[in-house]
C-alpha cells in the first residue's frame, strides 16, 4: 500500500471525476461522501457504500493485489450502468500536481 496515493475514477461519456484517497489497507475513502473502494476477503476490489453495499467492480480482473487494479471499472446505480477509468496517482505525484 502507498501511503497518500490517491485513485481517480473518470466517468466515461462525460468526463466526471471522483477521487479517493488513502485509508489504511486495502482502503481508500471518497474525498466527498462515504464511499470506499476496498479489497474485499475472497472477492476482490470494489466500491462500495459506507454499508458495504457494492456498486462498482474491475470489469477484467477483481484483483488481489495491495492496490486495485488500474483501467475499466463498472458500476451500477439504480437502473443506470457506467464506465470509468481508474488511475492511481502515488503520493510524490499528488504533491507535485497540488
Amino acid at each position: 500500500m502507498v501511503r497518500g496515493a490517491r485513485l481517480i475514477f473518470v466517468r466515461r461519456g462525460d468526463g466526471l471525476r471522483y477521487t479517493f484517497e488513502s485509508e489504511g489497507a486495502h482502503a481508500f475513502k471518497r474525498v466527498d461522501l462515504d464511499v470506499w473502494c476496498r479489497r474485499l476477503p475472497d472477492f476482490g476490489w470494489v466500491v462500495c457504500d459506507g454499508d458495504g453495499t457494492v456498486s462498482s467492480r474491475p470489469f477484467t480482473e477483481a484483483g488481489t493485489s495491495d492496490m486495485p487494479p488500474e483501467g475499466v471499472w463498472v458500476s451500477y446505480k439504480g437502473d443506470r450502468s457506467y464506465v470509468y477509468d481508474m488511475t492511481r496517482i502515488a503520493s510524490a505525484d499528488t504533491k507535485r500536481r497540488q
